[in-house]
């Protein structure tokens, strides 16, 4: 039976990591993967390394982990000066073998995988690492949703937008509130978020995880103590707007 949990956009928020991971316990989800950003925003990027490289079978690359060692000109100017703290923060030295195991997992993470017939992107099939695929990409922009599905045999599943739900054949977004929280797949190609654990920005300030159970997509809402979260991240120096937002849900 195919059966693991989905976490992804964890940030660097160990908080929420560590509230998401007790709930796949308590689920019963043995097999976890993680779909990118690790790191960026948040104040505990050495800490959520290191859990994902215990807790989950396998991470990918997200832009956030890529921007540790690319041009910070592809990001706005809070995500890049978040990305340049944590780059001072875990760039590895001579004496720092811990340090050296965390950069090395972050700038070598694969950029997809494939997993029971899935197939897993941080961004999309088209752009594993960069692409957003947006909740109004199916009414505003449907050559480049064509263009994404003719990449898939099946269903795929993405993080990157912060955005849990599901685009369907048509185009159309399908969001996960708690009213709907189950989708059925059917072997058909369709493109799923599984929304943040650090940062969601659906206006739902608690973090979100999905779990696949057979043919069965959960989204899964966990609360957490952001305020510790925010208090850790103004005091690591990031833009005081990076810890605001965890109480909004934007």
């Amino acid at each position: 039976m195919t059966r693991f949990a989905l976490i992804s956009d964890v940030h660097a928020n160990v908080e929420a990591l560590e509230a998401v991971f007790r709930k796949i316990d308590a689920l019963g989800f043995d097999e976890i993967y993680c779909l990118g950003d690790i790191i960026g925003y948040g104040a505990d990027p050495e800490a959520c390394t290191r859990m994902i490289m215990q807790r989950c079978r396998w991470s990918i690359m997200g832009n956030h982990d890529y921007g540790l060692t690319s041009d910070l000109r592809d990001f706005n100017p809070l995500a890049a000066n978040a990305l340049a703290l944590t780059r001072r923060r875990l760039k590895p030295s001579l004496l720092s073998f811990g340090k050296r195991a965390i950069w090395n997992y972050l700038t070598n993470l694969p950029h997809t995988m494939s997993a029971h017939g899935f197939e897993f992107f941080h961004g999309s099939p088209r752009d594993p690492i960069m692409e957003y695929v947006l909740k109004t990409d199916g009414f505003l922009e449907p050559e480049k949703m064509a263009g994404i599905f003719a990449r898939l045999r099946g269903p795929c599943f993405v993080g990157h937008t912060h955005w849990p739900g599901v685009h369907d054949q048509s185009f159309r977004f399908h969001q996960a509130t708690d009213e709907r929280r189950v989708y059925e797949l059917d072997g058909e190609p369709v493109v799923v978020n599984v929304g943040s654990v650090g940062q969601p920005r659906d206006g739902d300030p608690r973090a979100c995880f999905a779990t696949v159970d057979g043919q069965r997509v959960e989204f899964h809402r966990v609360p957490y103590d952001f305020r510790r979260t925010q208090e850790k991240i103004r005091a690591a120096g990031h833009h005081p707007a990076l810890a605001d937002r965890l109480a909004i849900g934007k």
